[in-house]
C-alpha cells in the first residue's frame, strides 16, 4: 500500500515538475554563472554611468530638454541590449529579461531627466540673480 501511495506521489510531483518546465523557464540572474553575473553587472554599471554622464548640453542656454534626453537614451541603449543578450544567451526567463531592461530604462529616463530639470532650476537661478553690468 505504502509503495503504491510513494508511486503515485512520485508521478504527480514528476508530471508537476514537467508542467512548471513547459510553462517558461524559471531561470533568474542569480542561477547564471559568476563570469555571466558579473558581466551583467557591468552592462548595468555602464548604462547607469552613460545615463548620468554629465553632457554639456544640459548647461547651454535654450537647450530642448526632450531632444537631449533622446539623444541621450540612444547613446545609452546598447548597454541595455547588452544586457538582454547576456540575459538571454544564459537562459534568463524572458518575461524577467523585458522586465529587467524595462525597469532599467525606466529608471535612467527618470534620473536623466530630474538632472537635466536641476540643471534647468540652476540655470533660471543664476540668471534671476545675475546683476546687469553698468
Amino acid at each position: 500500500m505504502n509503495k503504491v501511495v510513494l508511486l503515485i506521489a512520485g508521478i504527480a510531483l514528476s508530471s508537476s515538475v514537467l508542467a512548471v518546465e513547459e510553462e517558461g523557464n524559471l531561470t533568474t540572474p542569480a542561477d547564471m554563472p559568476e563570469a555571466a553575473q558579473t558581466e551583467m553587472y557591468a552592462a548595468i554599471g555602464e548604462y547607469n554611468k552613460c545615463m548620468m554622464q554629465n553632457r554639456l548640453e544640459y548647461h547651454q542656454q535654450g537647450i530642448k530638454i526632450a531632444n537631449v534626453a533622446d539623444k541621450t537614451l540612444q547613446a545609452c541603449e546598447p548597454h541595455l541590449d547588452t544586457l538582454a543578450e547576456v540575459l538571454a544567451v544564459n537562459n534568463v526567463n524572458e518575461g524577467l529579461q523585458k522586465n529587467m531592461v524595462n525597469t532599467m530604462r525606466s529608471r535612467g529616463a527618470q534620473k536623466l531627466m530630474a538632472a537635466m530639470m536641476q540643471s534647468l532650476a540652476g540655470q533660471a537661478a543664476a540668471a534671476a540673480n545675475a546683476t546687469p553690468a553698468e
